[in-house]
């Protein structure tokens, strides 16, 4: 049998590990990046200092990144995306960088870098699934973050003179070894395609997606909104998305829709404290659960079905909620990511980056509590004690995030395709 040779190795099983890695650390600084007081800001600043802004950005400049380097498909160019994103995340660890400043630069190296770490996984299906769930489960359990550091407050209003800098959102440590593999896959990275090979459609709606959820977001619902106000921001947003998911072709259509359902899900908040013992290895188990019957027998639906009783679930705001959230939903996740995968590059990263891009749900869903709006702070309460919890929102809010979830299953099973293929 002959032996492959090193840039072989590294084309074969380098792309799952720098998807993986890129997609997390990705998401990661999307996260890591939240101000702690956006909800008190008004005027511009009230615009681009919210998680909405920064899912927005990353995810604008990761489908416009995707569709340059599937243009020119050269990995030199995905090379110096991944060291520019990485620059451009560490700068605050080198220079003083106010908050307002380093949410939009965290959020333009973020998504940079998932471009690059996005450019060699056309048509590898292990690749592609390491991206999506790298960037979902990091967004979805990212509270996790909890157990191994002490995280640092980022405030944007200061007093008059006073500078309040903000550290990088990841170590610099972590970045240079994450840039170091994910340049490197992109440098010996040979993937099937021919320069010119991009989607229009899908490059429309990676950067038109995100502005919208933005305007609707600012105009509707924010933190501020009344209930009406937010059902309405979400109808309209879920419309908009079916709308240029329709347009796709039936395999990157139906993974958008699979995005949009993971956003619905993270209705509720997830918080850990030091007593994890059950919860990591049983999410673990319960992921890799699906990403085996996922590759072996693709079941969408049946993925989204699950992710809409672990959206409902939140309506009796218990032990059964906490369940779903660390057991149910990593297994739904696994299984709805992997059953419509392989799809376009930029299908995958515009749809992987829908969690943190809709913050409807994950963020101004928490303020529709009256107490919340009143004392601008939302209504996820810091608990000491246990090993897991689940913040729940209002009954309204489960509801409608539930809804969005059947809209998706609904849409996928009118834009049946066959089961994707094994590459």
């Amino acid at each position: 049998m002959q032996q492959r040779s090193p840039v072989q190795i590294a084309q074969l099983y380098g792309s799952v590990a720098s998807a993986l890695v890129g997609g997390v650390v990705a998401a990661y600084a999307v996260a890591e990046s939240r101000v702690d007081d956006f909800s008190f800001s008004d005027g511009l600043t009230s615009v681009v200092i919210p998680p909405q802004w920064a899912g927005a950005t990353a995810a604008v400049v990761a489908a416009v990144g995707v569709a340059l380097l599937q243009r020119w498909a050269r990995g030199g160019l995905a090379t110096v995306f991944a060291v520019a994103g990485a620059l451009a995340i560490a700068l605050p660890a080198f220079v003083p960088v106010s908050a307002q400043i380093s949410v939009t630069l965290n959020a333009i190296g973020a998504g940079a870098f998932l471009a690059a770490a996005a450019y060699p996984t056309k048509s590898h299906r292990a690749a592609q699934i390491a991206l999506a769930l790298g960037v979902t489960a990091t967004t979805l359990y990212f509270g996790a973050a909890d157990l191994w550091r002490d995280r640092v407050a980022r405030w944007s209003l200061t007093l008059p003179g006073d500078s309040y800098p903000v550290p990088s959102t990841v170590s610099v440590w972590i970045l240079l070894a994450a840039t170091l593999l994910v340049s490197g896959v992109a440098a010996v990275a040979r993937p099937p395609q021919e320069p010119g090979d991009i989607d229009t459609r899908l490059v429309t709606l990676g950067v038109v997606l995100p502005l919208a959820f933005t305007v609707l977001y600012v105009s509707l619902g924010s933190t501020s909104t009344s209930p009406e106000s937010w059902v309405t921001a979400v109808a309209i947003s879920v419309a908009v998305t079916v709308a240029l998911a329709w347009r796709l072709s039936p395999h990157d259509g139906r993974f958008i829709l699979v995005g949009l359902a993971v956003s619905a899900v993270s209705i509720s908040t997830t918080r850990f404290s030091s007593d994890w013992t059950w919860a990591m290895p049983a999410g673990a188990a319960a992921l890799a659960l699906g990403v085996v019957v996922g590759w072996k027998r693709p079941m969408p639906q049946l993925g989204l079905g699950l992710l809409g009783v672990t959206a409902l679930s939140g309506l009796s705001d218990s032990p059964l909620t906490t369940v779903s959230y660390f057991v149910v939903l990593p297994l739904a996740l696994g299984l709805a990511v992997t059953s419509c995968l392989p799809v376009a590059v930029g299908a995958v990263s515009s749809g992987a980056v829908l969690p943190f891009t809709l913050t409807l749900f994950s963020v101004s869903a928490t303020f529709l509590e009256p107490a919340a709006q009143e004392f601008g702070w939302s209504n996820g309460p810091l608990v000491e004690y246990g090993p897991v919890t689940v913040n729940t929102p209002t009954p309204l809010a489960v509801l409608a995030a539930t809804a969005t979830i059947v809209v998706a299953m609904v849409a996928i099973h009118l834009k049946r395709v066959r089961p994707a293929v094994v590459t």
